[in-house]
């Protein structure tokens, strides 16, 4: 295809022509742009067709053009000693990821991956960044940084929260009040540092909300503090959340060691009346946000990926404490086991992946536009036009594109929302 075909089939196509023009301007970025390839020119449209944020990145950054048809490889230089490098690196990694994300250069599921390595990298760096040395407290042997939602699932997003979790090892000497109060302070510089805005941009939003008692409680519990406080709690909610709990930096030992002490909290081997009825109140709950949705979710509405989520979370807790495969973070890994263990049939499994993947997917490329943590698809028609060049539908005339992006969309949310409506009706039953 021509490159001014290409062009035509973003989502705005004056735009992109202006961008690309932009760039040529400058002396450095054209002898880059002018030394590529058909393919590589090729793909260096598709990217700025779709991300403006990567497409002013390009702008101050013109060097970082040369990555433009190369997959990224996580090549972290570890001994990384300022925030600055780190957010340059964060950047210059999603644009070789979002190269390989617009022009299919691999299953989608290695895009997932890749998000999660990088921030995983990221994480390691930016703790070893904010660490005073002390003959006393050494992060690497006393805490673990643990990863959940997406990030513990190795399925980031673009544009997502990294939710985490501060695990501090058990011990008796009379040290523990002093180490409380080191880590807490390491903890507050490691986040500052992951979510200071700069000209540079930033590296992660941090959600540390998922933590006993939530955002008013400490930054960090002990193990012991941990297991007491699984062992009583009753709320449905966490166990989910444990699902996809991961060990990222830090202690590795002590990451399993936390792991190791929540299965019998995560698995239950009976799943009373009481266990049953929170999981139902967490299906009503989700109903109810649907309502107060304007704009479609791609997240929390109707047909959208919490809907697969939940049915793959709920056969995992039924049956993780019984089948130990079950017991993995990632969403399409456990597809893959369901059907080892014959709880769903292969057709139900390709279903389920590629409806989880094409939201995902869309999910991805909207917040790919402005690295905007955005879950919601615009009503108007002619926005929805452009979201369908943005997926990459690539038929000449634009309503045709809109049409084809269209009816995948409905057919996925229907895969979605079946699955959804099949676990955990009102008579539903377990001992």
């Amino acid at each position: 295809m021509e490159l001014d075909q290409l062009i035509e089939q973003t989502a705005e196509p004056d735009v992109t022509s202006n961008r690309l023009q932009t760039l040529l301007d400058n002396e450095q970025a054209a002898r880059i742009i002018n030394s590529f390839t058909d393919e590589k020119k090729a793909g260096l449209i598709k990217v700025i067709g779709v991300s403006r944020f990567l497409y002013h990145f390009l702008n101050k950054e013109p060097d970082s053009l040369q990555l433009i048809g190369t997959p990224f490889q996580d090549t972290i230089d570890k001994q990384i000693l300022d925030v600055r490098d780190l957010r340059q690196y964060k950047y210059r990694s999603l644009l070789q990821i979002a190269w390989m994300d617009i022009c299919n250069i691999c299953p989608y599921e290695t895009i997932l991956h890749s998000l999660s390595s990088l921030a995983d990298s990221i994480l390691i760096v930016a703790n070893r960044l904010v660490t005073k040395p002390s003959k006393d407290f050494i992060p690497d042997n006393d805490i673990a940084i643990m990863a959940l939602g997406k990030l513990g699932a190795n399925e980031l997003n673009f544009s997502s929260d990294v939710d985490l979790m501060f695990i501090l090892g058990s011990d008796d000497d009379n040290k523990q009040s002093d180490r409380h109060e080191y880590y807490t302070q390491h903890i507050r510089q490691f986040c500052r540092l992951l979510t200071e805005n700069s000209e540079d941009g930033f590296l992660y939003r941090v959600d540390l909300n998922l933590r006993p008692w939530g955002r008013s409680a400490p930054l960090i519990f002990s193990i012991d503090d941990y297991e007491e406080y699984y062992q009583a709690s009753k709320e449905a909610w966490e166990r989910i959340a444990w699902l996809r709990g991961r060990f990222v930096a830090g202690s590795v030992d002590i990451g399993n060691e936390i792991i190791k002490k929540l299965i019998p909290f995560v698995f239950h081997k009976t799943l009373s009346a009481g266990d049953v009825e929170r999981f139902l109140k967490i299906k009503s709950d989700m109903l109810e946000q649907r309502e107060k949705e304007g704009h479609w979710n791609i997240k929390l509405g109707e047909g959208g990926i919490r809907d697969i989520e939940f049915f793959i979370h709920m056969l995992q807790i039924v049956n993780g404490a019984y089948h130990p495969s079950l017991r993995t973070t990632n969403t399409l890994g456990l597809l893959t086991q369901f059907v080892n263990l014959g709880f769903i049939k292969q057709e139900e499994q390709k279903e389920l992946k590629d409806s989880y993947l094409f939201l995902r997917k869309l999910e991805n490329r909207l917040q790919m536009i402005d690295e905007q943590q955005t879950h919601q698809l615009p009503h108007d028609k002619d926005r929805l036009k452009q979201v369908a060049r943005i997926m990459g539908y690539e038929n000449r005339n634009i309503d045709d594109a809109y049409a084809d992006f269209n009816d995948d969309l409905i057919l996925y949310q229907q895969v979605a929302r079946k699955y959804f409506e099949t676990l955990l009706t009102e008579n539903t039953e377990y001992s």
